[in-house]
């Protein structure tokens, strides 16, 4: 298959339409609603409550931020580049994306303290500045993923760093120039909005210590009277900059994200990503049928007709004559489903599957491989190589719990076969990277390690057995001293 990457135009090319896409009405209201949460509690009955409630309301602010963010970069990186194209289903494995990204700040962040305490400011800055180039790309690992323990895993960012190449040098340059852009502006708004109301603040606050330390009853009333009327005069300028100085933040938050996920879908043939829409708008499965031969106005018309094994016996002498045409072999495979021909079904999916592997059509071959599934429960490809294809396939479309099912079963019905040791890393891999099961992933590297000593796999094994051990000891809170 042609390659298409060729064919998208270069992320450095669309920067001002990442400039544009939070003032898409879609984007828009949500930066405009959710930035007035923490601006409501500027009306907060005390100065102690108006802290209280914009830090809380801020947070939860960011959090349905942060949970749009997160769809924005998985459906770009998909190739749905407008919120108009987006999926009319929302994707529950989103749901606690927002939590995981602030893990994600939070954690490298600690470690970054704990090496400039322990080894000084120099290692310090040194460590703060190799978390600020890993992390979009962690950012974007952990996104595809949905899982935290692959945004944390350097191996996973590596492998997006050196799937984008040196473009990702540039992305970095763009991402730093953003990110002072946005904290420039919010700056502004601070000093110019927020800092006269904290001086007038602390003006009148010196102006009643005063009186109350020369005990000047008329100062310490007019003092009192002008810290009552100031807070119930300033209340809504402080809103109105909370407000403002959020908008700005989410504003050029949608921006990234938007640039991350065009970033993948750009380079998702080197990073082995599935796409749902190709260059030009055109949907994967707009493009097969452009491969269509004539012999389809005349299935289509047997089909009309209700005329199913006439159809059939059209698609099948078309397949028979062109056996390496994937459109062609896939037209008969789903008439042979459709017309409840199970047994003449699960025979060519024999066949289909790894020619559609072949041609790197991975997502045909996993919907292949479905439809005999439903037809035939325990469906599994005769050839163990093609196995390990689909279930990769599975993982690179973000179909984890997908992949697992395709290598279930493996170690029964290819025993002893050389593949097996990548089948127990790969599912080790899975289960740990995308779908957080630390415990049973790691079964897998022990039967690994155990069975396969010398395999090439094992030391990656055991290096992702170190990983788990450290995450677990993490999570484990200390226990309190003896008294």
């Amino acid at each position: 298959m042609a390659s298409t990457t060729s064919l998208i135009s270069p992320f450095w090319t669309r920067v001002p339409r990442f400039f544009v896409f939070p003032l898409i009405p879609s984007a828009l209201w949500r930066v405009l609603i959710f930035a007035a949460i923490p601006a409501a509690g500027a009306f907060g009955s005390s100065p102690g409550a108006i802290a209280v409630l914009i830090t809380g309301l801020s947070l939860l602010a960011w959090i349905f931020l942060l949970r749009f963010g997160s769809r924005v970069l998985s459906e770009t990186s998909l190739g749905r580049l407008s919120p108009a194209d987006y999926s009319p289903i929302q994707d529950e494995t989103l749901a606690h994306m927002p939590f995981k990204i602030i893990a994600l700040f939070l954690i490298p962040g600690f470690f970054v303290g704990l090496i400039a305490a322990l080894f000084g400011n120099s290692m310090g800055v040194i460590a703060n500045f190799a978390v600020t180039v890993i992390t979009p790309a962690a950012l974007m690992a952990m996104v595809i993923s949905r899982s935290l323990f692959t945004g944390l895993n350097p191996a996973a960012s590596w492998s997006i760093i050196s799937g984008v190449g040196k473009p990702y040098a540039l992305l970095c340059v763009f991402l730093f120039f953003l990110s002072s852009a946005q904290m420039f502006l919010m700056a502004k708004v601070f000093q110019y909005s927020i800092m006269p109301l904290v001086e007038q603040w602390g003006a009148l606050q010196g102006a009643m210590q005063h009186a109350f330390r020369t005990q000047d009853e008329v100062a310490l009333n007019a003092a009192q009277e002008g810290i009552h009327s100031f807070f119930q005069r300033m209340r809504p300028s402080l809103a109105g900059s909370i407000w403002l100085i959020t908008a700005v933040g989410m504003h050029f938050t949608l921006i990234a994200f938007n640039m991350l996920g065009y970033v993948l879908y750009q380079f998702h043939e080197s990073l082995g990503l599935e796409v749902e829409v190709l260059p030009g708008g055109r949907s994967a499965s707009a493009a097969a049928k452009a491969k269509e031969d004539p012999d389809s106005a005349r299935i289509a018309g047997f089909l009309a007709e209700g005329q199913v094994d006439q159809a059939l016996e059209v698609a099948y002498e078309a397949q028979r004559l062109d056996p390496e045409n994937t459109a062609v072999q896939e037209r008969y495979n789903k008439l042979l489903h459709l017309a409840g021909k199970d047994d003449r079904l699960i025979n060519h999916s024999q066949r289909l599957i790894p020619l559609l592997l072949r041609r790197e059509q991975k997502r045909n071959a996993l919907e292949a491989w479905k439809r005999c599934r439903e037809r035939q429960p325990d469906f599994r490809p005769e050839d163990a190589g093609t196995v390990l294809q689909l279930a990769e396939a599975a993982r690179a479309g973000r179909e984890p719990k997908l992949a697992m099912e395709i290598l279930n079963g493996f170690d029964k019905a290819f025993r002893n076969h050389p593949l097996l040791a990548e089948v127990y890393f790969l599912g080790g891999r899975i289960l740990c990277e995308d779908l957080s099961q630390d415990a049973l992933a790691e079964r897998f590297f022990i039967t690994l390690i155990n069975r396969f000593p010398d395999h090439p796999r094992v030391e990656e094994a055991k290096r992702l057995r170190q990983i788990i051990a450290r995450m677990r000891q993490a999570a484990t809170p200390a226990s309190p001293p003896a008294s």
